[in-house]
């Protein structure tokens, strides 16, 4: 499966499953209370040899969710289950976890009511937007439909499939392929009118100008993460770095051509470490919709770099300006650096509105 962490991870690894012909089921964590690892909106995929990409949790919940994911594979219909780790027993009967939480999984097997739904996501991710949509449950069978509140209805591509059943399951094991002690949960308690609002932010993107030093480490960081990455450098011999993730697109573009194809959803490096080159990527920057500009460097070379803007520039530029970019964490040298960077990324990323 997909070595790429996140959102990205999974639907590449879902994409990976389509195209093979190979059966799998997707899961959504519907709603949570309490204490739960991950919480409403987050997706996995489980092939049918159990092969999965993706996470509920640390671990402790991960056995049952194969074996969920495997009963809609075989039933060839949507199946939900909700693992509720807050009773003093769960810690010797159920998952062992400790963590005092309740959590609803929805899995849908592909081919088959899945597909309308992954195309959706596939769609939303493509175009860098949020996928807003409903799950409901009439009589305990879960439906979803988009934001548009179309419906959805067996066999038609982009709409649901209403056909499901509550599978009922919870797994205690601390390991991979370990179902440990399987024991019926009560059937999903919702009221049949109930409908869950879920709003799946889009997966981050970043695109790096510059391919110096910190450049490899902060791809790998971003891989991780689960970020849509793009490097360009007008210098081809800092791309050829083998350290950079190969599967990353790269360019070698100086900085205003590189920005001409910038999404307003992207989030923007400038790390060349030349003046010239970094001065040509803010003057371009400064009338794009990017939301998000960091600059490497210290403070003095910033200002130096920003006097020799207009002030209609300087304007435009510093409500988004990172500069110097990152968190300040300590420590020095390259991989410091992208660490500093990638951590102060992710707090944009997930910032409360």
């Amino acid at each position: 499966m997909s070595a790429v962490g996140g959102l990205r991870g999974v639907l590449e690894a879902a994409r990976a499953l389509r195209a093979a012909g190979q059966r799998f089921a997707l899961a959504l964590v519907t709603d949570t209370e309490g204490s739960t690892y991950r919480k409403a909106g987050a997706l996995a995929v489980v092939a049918d040899d159990g092969a999965r990409t993706g996470t509920i949790s640390g671990g402790c919940l991960e056995p049952a969710l194969v074996l969920l994911c495997q009963q809609v594979i075989a039933d060839g219909r949507a199946g939900h289950t909700v693992f509720d780790t807050r009773g003093d027993d769960d810690l010797l009967f159920g998952s062992g976890s400790g963590c005092r939480g309740r959590m609803r999984v929805v899995a849908w097997p592909l081919p088959g009511a899945g597909d309308g739904l992954l195309d959706a996501l596939l769609a939303a991710d493509a175009d860098g937007r949020a996928l807003a949509l409903t799950v409901s449950f009439d009589a305990g069978t879960p439906a979803w439909r988009l934001a548009d509140h179309e419906e959805g209805t067996a066999g038609r591509p982009g709409l649901a499939n209403r056909e499901g059943r509550s599978v009922g399951i919870s797994g205690r094991g601390d390991s991979e392929g370990d179902t440990g002690n399987l024991r019926a949960t009560d059937p999903l308690a919702t009221a049949a009118s109930d409908d869950i609002a879920l709003r799946i932010a889009p997966v981050p993107r970043v695109r790096l100008l510059g391919a110096g030093p910190e450049a490899a480490p902060l791809l790998a960081l971003g891989q991780a993460l689960g970020w849509h990455l793009r490097i360009t450098d007008h210098r081809e011999g800092l791309l050829a770095d083998a350290r950079i993730p190969a599967d990353v697109p790269r360019q070698a573009l100086r900085p205003a051509a590189a920005l001409a194809a910038a999404r307003p959803d992207d989030a923007v490096l400038v790390m060349t470490h030349l003046a010239s080159a970094d001065l040509e990527a803010l003057r371009a920057l400064a009338p794009l919709p990017v939301p998000y500009v960091g600059l490497l460097g210290p403070p003095g070379r910033r200002d130096e770099l920003l006097a020799m803007l207009t002030d209609a520039e300087r304007a435009a530029l510093q409500p988004r300006l990172r500069a110097p970019v990152g968190l300040f964490l300590g420590g020095d040298g390259p991989e410091a650096i992208a660490l500093a960077i990638a951590a102060d990324l992710q707090r944009h990323f997930h910032a409360k509105p």
